[in-house]
């Protein structure tokens, strides 16, 4: 029997193990998330910036605001560069951390099947042991009634 509790101890830990494994992923998520977010925005807002300056030279621009156009798409382009490296990083720890809560799954499938294999070890056993006394009681009652 003490052997079925390290098993249920052993399957509570793991399961822990699990559950935290479990919020570090959720964490990475929400952090993947953020960071493609601010990546869609600063597309989104580069695509409007562009469609205006297409706007504007159609209407005719001066070489002050085509020069701070250039140095504006200049930095968009180094913070887009900057923000897909960022996205890039976070979906690989993502990916990490889904992987380990996968690992951590499979740990606790494992100790939950050894626990059911001695659990029906130990029944059999006990039900072995249950057939010999009833046996030995048939036997002992046999051998008094002659």
């Amino acid at each position: 029997m003490s052997d079925l509790k390290t098993y249920e101890k052993m399957i509570q830990i793991k399961e822990e193990e699990m559950d935290q494994t479990q919020k570090q992923y959720n964490l990475a998520v929400e952090h993947f998330e953020s960071e493609a977010t601010k990546l869609y925005e600063l597309l989104k807002s580069k695509e409007n910036i562009e469609s205006q300056y297409e706007s504007q030279l159609s209407k005719g621009a001066s070489i002050a605001y085509l020069n701070n156009f250039h140095h504006y798409i200049d930095s968009v382009q180094q913070q887009e560069s900057n923000l897909q490296k960022k996205v890039h990083q976070a979906r690989v720890n993502m990916y990490k951390k889904q992987e380990a809560v996968e690992e951590a799954y499979r740990e606790l499938k494992k100790f939950e099947k050894l626990k059911d294999h001695k659990e029906e070890k130990q029944r059999l056993l006990n039900k072995q042991v249950e057939a010999s006394f009833i046996d030995e009681i048939a036997v002992q009652q046999y051998s008094r009634a002659k």
